[in-house]
């Protein structure tokens, strides 16, 4: 799930590295103990809502959902040019909600989904990912108010792969030099 080389993300940006969480849906068993441990780490009740953003999040937050007991939504890309032309599925309005994804970088994608959600009349409080790059979603977010928790960080995955001795010393320095740029307060 975690790949060496040159990469182009979401956000336009340009990484040393990519972090694929798509994939851990396909293992069930590794897939509810992973976000067994989210839950067991995020506070959660003070949330109303789960809402996934598309279209990694959504599976996530069914997860998150199921576990928690809690209804789910989801936040689409772009709203839909059809039917009622909504950004958000789900009863949201009123509503605290937890916003999910599966990786963050720059919080572009949540904070457009906060926005949605804004607009939908929910009260976006948080938001919830397995891996938090460090590359400026907490201070795009902080801006809404909205509090960012992640499972992992990617110097955690990072640094755990250096001593397991799963990549190189100069893999590993060539990503902490690109993540210390982007070093958040």
């Amino acid at each position: 799930m975690v790949k060496i080389g040159e990469f182009r993300l979401t956000s336009g940006l340009y990484s040393p590295f990519y972090i694929d969480m798509r994939k851990l849906y396909s293992y069930p068993d590794l897939a509810r103990k992973v976000v067994g441990e989210l839950v067991s780490r995020i506070p959660l009740d003070d949330v109303d809502v789960v809402a996934g953003v598309e279209t990694a999040g959504i599976p996530l937050a069914a997860f998150i959902a199921c576990l928690t007991s809690r209804p789910m939504a989801y936040v689409r890309k772009e709203k839909k040019d059809h039917g009622t032309s909504s950004a958000v599925e789900g009863v949201v309005r009123g509503r605290r909600v937890a916003i999910v994804d599966d990786v963050v970088t720059t919080g572009n994608s949540l904070t457009k989904a906060v926005q949605n959600l804004i607009e939908a009349g929910a009260m976006p409080i948080k938001a919830i990912v397995l891996v938090d790059r460090e590359q400026g979603a907490k201070k795009a977010l902080r801006n809404y108010g909205v509090k960012l928790y992640a499972l992992l960080t990617a110097r955690d995955i990072f640094r755990d792969l250096h001593s397991a001795g799963l990549i190189t010393k100069e893999d590993y320095i060539r990503v902490m030099e690109y993540l210390e740029k982007f070093r958040e307060e």
